[in-house]
């Protein structure tokens, strides 16, 4: 089974000599007027798309769309491929980069059954204590603003806040670039009905696009209408960088670009026979959906989802017994792996999980949707790598990213600008991106 290491969390001290130690150009000088005048603040933005799977820079889709601007991106700076974190699912991985911190820790879970035996899909929760990239900021005394970036709205930032801006224009990629560009800009923005202006950029910027993970739930990675949906991400990604020069900001911006998982097709489905052999253990097997809660008389409760299939058991069972019922899990075609709790511990897995998780074989899944339409989704280990791009002031063209994890975003982010990382975050600064 793949493993995600867990990292060691490096001191303020270490953070705030990476900060200082920025100094190559982003891109070419700007050709506007910077209209910040002697401003120089170090800043960062951090770009985040949902569902950008790594195959689409490198492998088997890198042929969909040829990606110029990310692409560009990528050339000018550092690159590599990250861990992603275990469920591989939107909220759960966007906390993690959020806080620096594995499930096991911030407990942002999804697709597991909750105490009282309900079936939850996704939550907006973080662990009391656990501090978000947002609230180590305030603490410091620096601004930040986040366009979507809805792992830290309650958690550090919130709309109408001018030192942690939360703002959600909805729509596309588009509209997401458009309150960016009028947050560096000094131009007012939308902030759940008030009307905002930063007296000066904000020095931490996220923008999160979500198109790309859309489309690709509802048709798999079906070429046509992929290819229009990766065109506007990268062309909105290359006018927002274009801002960032035009502005004036290029010498003292570092952009990061990343996203939280990748995705697999499924079109057959494995959740009959899976119900079906947890039956032949003599046991009472209930398979819910959604919102559904189970039957506090049922044995056990399966609950799946196209990419994880969570088994909680509801009675005591002998080692003996459980060894016996993986082999047979293990045996059943379609199976991948099969994840029982202390698999889920050392990979940093949240304890809301089950007694034992199955992650299925591309195209199966555990779907209760059996049409067999192509689509894709993500939540397995499988998912969990993503594409890490850092460029800008201070970063080593050309270098190549081994050994990163979504945990090391926020302490990475907060080494730049010269700050502390959030006081509870368990990744490293990736030190080898930068110059030394």
């Amino acid at each position: 089974m793949s493993q995600i290491t867990r990292r060691h969390v490096l001191t303020a001290a270490s953070a705030t000599a990476l900060g200082t130690a920025a100094a190559a150009t982003f891109a070419a000088p700007a050709t506007a007027s910077p209209p910040w005048s002697g401003n120089q603040h170090q800043r960062v933005v951090l770009i985040d798309i949902d569902g950008f799977d790594p195959r689409l820079l490198e492998g088997k889709y890198s042929d969909v769309h040829p990606l110029p601007r990310i692409r560009q991106l990528r050339r000018s700076g550092a690159y590599g491929t990250a861990a992603a974190t275990f469920s591989s699912y939107s909220n759960s991985s966007r906390t993690s980069i959020a806080t620096g911190t594995y499930p096991s820790n911030h407990r942002n879970t999804g697709y597991y059954l909750n105490a009282h035996g309900t079936a939850i899909t996704q939550e907006r929760y973080i662990e009391p204590g656990v501090e978000t990239i947002a609230q180590a900021l305030r603490r410091q005394n620096r601004t930040g603003a986040y366009v979507q970036w809805y792992a830290v709205q309650n958690y550090g930032a919130d709309y109408g806040d001018i030192q942690q801006l939360y703002v959600q224009p909805g729509g596309t990629v588009t509209e997401r670039v458009d309150d960016a560009i009028a947050l560096l800009s000094g131009e007012p923005v939308n902030s759940g009905g008030e009307e905002v202006t930063f007296t000066e950029p904000p020095e931490f910027l996220a923008v999160y696009a979500s198109d790309v993970d859309g489309y690709l739930h509802d048709n798999g990675f079906a070429r046509n209408g992929l290819m229009e949906t990766l065109e506007e991400v990268d062309t909105q990604i290359g006018r927002l960088l274009d801002a960032i020069e035009d502005l004036g900001l290029g010498d003292s911006t570092t952009v990061i670009l990343t996203g939280d998982h990748g995705l697999r097709e499924w079109t057959k489905p494995l959740l009959p026979n899976l119900v079906a052999l947890l039956e032949e253990t003599g046991s009472s097997v209930e398979s819910i959906a959604a919102g559904a809660t189970a039957s506090p008389d049922t044995d056990i409760v399966v609950y799946g989802a196209p990419r994880t299939a969570d088994i909680t058991l509801r009675h005591e069972i002998s080692q003996r017994r459980l060894r016996r019922l993986i082999r047979s899990l293990e045996r059943l075609e379609g199976v991948a792996s099969v994840y029982e709790k202390n698999d889920l511990s050392r990979i940093g897995a949240s304890d809301k999980l089950g007694h034992l998780v199955i992650e299925p074989v591309e195209p199966y899944h555990f779907s209760t949707t059996m049409d067999g339409v192509r689509r894709a989704s993500h939540g397995g280990l499988e998912e969990a790598r993503v594409p890490l791009i850092l460029a800008g002031t201070g970063v080593r063209r050309g270098a190549r990213l081994h050994h990163s994890s979504l945990t090391d975003v926020a302490p990475t982010i907060c080494a730049i600008l010269g700050v502390s990382a959030p006081s509870t975050a368990q990744g490293r600064i990736i030190r080898e991106a930068f110059q030394h």
